[in-house]
């Protein structure tokens, strides 16, 4: 697992977004939904790298009352891409005083469904790192989550890794165990996991590159 917990059976795993909404203040100026999208999306692939699907959701709301509900229609949207319904989602609001500031954080709860196996597999980087406005202005260069999801359910992917803000430099030996290169940028954000790793058999490598949209590319193991 990257960055989830397993307690009691349960996968545990966290993601949260501040400064980017609707708000005056705000650094990136987005639908509300947009930025949920993004949370859950982060927070489903940390599901997905630990093998579980999400069954519980949770909510710290620190925007306001008003705009739970744009919130939720942006955890949903990231399920329905993946053909799933939404688990049930809980939570709190801060009402006491108005943030000047965006900002939500999203808990998911989930059961394991599957194993991941990096052993004899290949490596690949897929998407960009984006991070900010480049996030919403390059949707084509971010790892599509259903694409993701299909390969790991129908066995094309055997293992995922999502990078973040340490960028993918960062994560290519936590998931593989090993020195990696690959060309793209290694040390940029990849922001709301814009970039993710995947294990792939050899023997499903074409299969999974026809299966992907955004940009892939290879790791190239470094030498001693």
């Amino acid at each position: 697992m990257r960055n989830s917990i397993e307690v009691n059976g349960l996968v545990v795993s966290i993601d949260n977004s501040g400064c980017i909404g609707t708000k005056e203040h705000d650094i990136v100026q987005v639908a509300n939904e947009v930025t949920a999208y993004f949370t859950a999306r982060t927070a489903i692939l940390e599901q997905l790298c630990a093998g579980a699907i999400p069954v519980q959701l949770l909510m710290a709301n620190f925007s306001g009352d008003e705009v739970w509900s744009e919130y939720e229609q942006g955890f949903k949207r990231a399920f329905s891409e993946m053909g799933l319904e939404m688990p049930p989602l809980m939570g709190s609001s801060e009402t006491n005083f108005q943030s000047l500031q965006s900002a939500v954080s999203l808990t998911m709860l989930g059961k394991k469904q599957f194993e991941r196996n990096t052993d004899r597999c290949e490596f690949y980087v897929i998407g960009e790192p984006l991070v900010g406005n480049d996030v919403i202005e390059n949707p084509h260069k971010i790892a599509q989550l259903n694409e993701v999801y299909e390969g790991l359910i129908n066995g094309f992917i055997q293992a995922i890794w999502p990078t973040g803000s340490k960028g993918v430099g960062a994560e290519i030996t936590r998931f593989t165990g090993e020195s990696y290169t690959a060309d793209v940028n290694l040390t940029d954000s990849a922001g709301p996991s814009c970039a993710v790793l995947a294990a792939v058999k050899k023997e499903h490598e074409e299969t999974f590159l026809h299966s992907m949209t955004a940009p892939v590319n290879k790791l190239i193991k470094v030498k001693e």
